[in-house]
């Protein structure tokens, strides 16, 4: 009898614990390279729509790579920062620098505007509706995010305080 009750306290000290485990390392990944996006509470991105919509969005949504788009404003800010670094500054070197960047960005922005533009014309009008309300809601977060951070002395965009003035 005492080893009965011994290990049924022992079940249920481990259940919990059990429930807050991540899935093993071999379990199927449902949302691809976005399985990390969480929404509140630790709900999947787009969790209020169907899963099609939610599969649809996410595909939308890999249709670029970040680390490509990284990795080309970074060797734009490379070149900038090495033409600042030179004897003779070079105004149209660093023109040039500066377009790069800026086409690296805006050629990721459309690639990505245009898959979305796809996936909405895919998406129910339930979906499109569950997605609209997440969009505000997510927004609502962040603004009241903000506006805390304001208040406890984050700078002008609420993460970073101000310079020091000397």
């Amino acid at each position: 009898m005492k080893r009965a009750l011994v290990a049924l306290l022992m079940l249920g000290a481990t259940v919990p614990a059990l429930a807050q485990m991540p899935p093993p390392s071999d379990a199927p990944d449902t949302y691809g390279r976005h399985s990390s996006w969480r929404g509140p509470r630790g709900q999947p991105l787009f969790g209020a729509m169907s899963d099609t919509g939610r599969a649809t969005m996410l595909a939308a949504m890999k249709s670029t790579d970040p680390h490509m788009v990284h990795a080309a404003t970074k060797a734009a800010r490379d070149r900038m920062l090495a033409v600042l670094d030179a004897d003779r500054l070079d105004p149209l070197a660093l023109k040039r620098a500066m377009d790069d960047e800026r086409e690296a960005a805006s050629a990721a922005k459309l690639k990505q505007q245009g898959a979305l533009l796809v996936a909405f014309q895919q998406l129910s009008l339930a979906d499109r509706r569950a997605f609209v309300a997440d969009a505000r809601a997510m927004r609502s977060r962040m603004d009241n995010r903000m506006a805390e951070m304001r208040k406890r002395g984050g700078g002008p965009d609420g993460m970073m305080p101000p310079p020091p003035m000397d």
